[in-house]
């Protein structure tokens, strides 16, 4: 009998994540909410890591998880590992990905310290969290944070390392190029836009440790976070779109409901105007390439950012209006 088990190192709406200690394969159990599909996950996983063999560049900081295997509850892929995972736990619908390497612990605390600095209580929960061992972050370069009328910070103060939120005024304290990280973003969402042809619907962007690869992959370095690479996963929630005014309205949606990983138009900051503007030109370079710039499709991301645009200041608006009626 194998006396390794599973430990689980995430959780979300779609299901939870386990792996064993030191392992390089992660899986990811269709356990969570009604209606989502590791199914989905999967196919959608395919499209994006064939889009990005074709359309990004080799020395892209970009990653994506190697995905291995959809498994079926009746496979027997089970009948060795079932064992491994808590009592109570069934056979399921799964994805064996790879892992994604955790944020060191050294480093992790580091980021405690910088931001609940005033807390002692908070900062000694975090670190001896056992289920905050597992920090993956996530560039938040659509968002600050958030302040209370009493001077207090908002609710993204409390925090947890497995899923820690980085704002954009965050990275600029710990002096991070935030422009390279939009640059980044940028072209994976391209990628998945007119290469898989999917609106990247509720996909998230983690900063984690970088795969052993050939001297010619970039990496992000930072004196706070190592050495990294930005990580795209969770591809449930995606769908594909057709090349056309509809689909583009699909993407737009998604633009907005997703977590402000993307620079945002209608910014009351110069600063982040001027770095959705950077987003936009980037955006459309990068579009051409993947779609050779020429025949009906070649308009479609000016209007996808048109969209964006009219969407962003319309919101604008309508916060300066909620404003102006207190």
């Amino acid at each position: 009998m194998n006396t390794r088990l599973y430990r689980c190192i995430g959780k979300g709406f779609c299901g939870s994540v386990w792996a064993l200690e030191d392992a390089s394969t992660a899986i990811k159990r269709e356990d969570g909410g009604p209606g989502r599909s590791v199914t989905n996950d999967y196919n959608m996983h395919i499209l994006v890591l064939q889009s990005a063999s074709r359309h990004l560049s080799p020395s892209s900081p970009v990653r994506i998880q190697q995905c291995y295997a959809l498994v079926q509850p009746a496979d027997v892929w089970w009948q060795d590992r079932l064992q491994q995972f808590p009592a109570g736990y069934s056979a399921c619908r799964a994805i064996v990905l790879e892992r994604i390497l955790k944020i060191i612990r050294c480093i992790g605390d580091k980021i405690v310290d910088l931001f609940c600095a005033d807390d002692p209580e908070l900062c000694q929960s975090v670190k001896s969290n056992p289920d905050d061992d597992a920090c993956l972050i996530r560039p938040y370069l659509g968002r600050r944070r958030r302040y209370n009328q009493d001077g207090g910070e908002s609710r993204f103060r409390r925090f947890s390392l497995r899923n820690v939120p980085l704002h954009i005024d965050q990275m600029e304290m710990l002096g991070m190029d935030a422009a390279a990280y939009a640059e980044a973003i940028t072209e994976a969402l391209a990628m998945m836009h007119w290469g898989a042809h999917i609106d990247a619907g509720d996909v998230e962007f983690v900063l984690a440790p970088s795969r052993a690869e050939s001297s010619t992959s970039s990496v992000f370095r930072s004196a706070y976070l190592g050495t990294h690479s930005l990580w795209i996963l969770d591809f449930d929630c995606c769908q594909r779109f057709e090349m056309d005014e509809a689909g583009v309205e699909k993407a737009c949606e998604a633009f907005f409901k997703n977590d402000p990983f993307y620079p945002r138009p209608g910014s009351e900051e110069a600063a982040d105007e001027e770095r959705w503007k950077v987003f936009k030109r980037r955006f459309l370079v990068a579009s051409r390439r993947i779609l050779g710039g020429s025949g009906g499709d070649a308009a479609l991301p000016e209007r996808l950012i048109e969209m964006i645009e009219n969407e962003g200041n319309a919101r604008r608006r309508r916060k300066e209006e909620l404003v102006r009626s207190y």
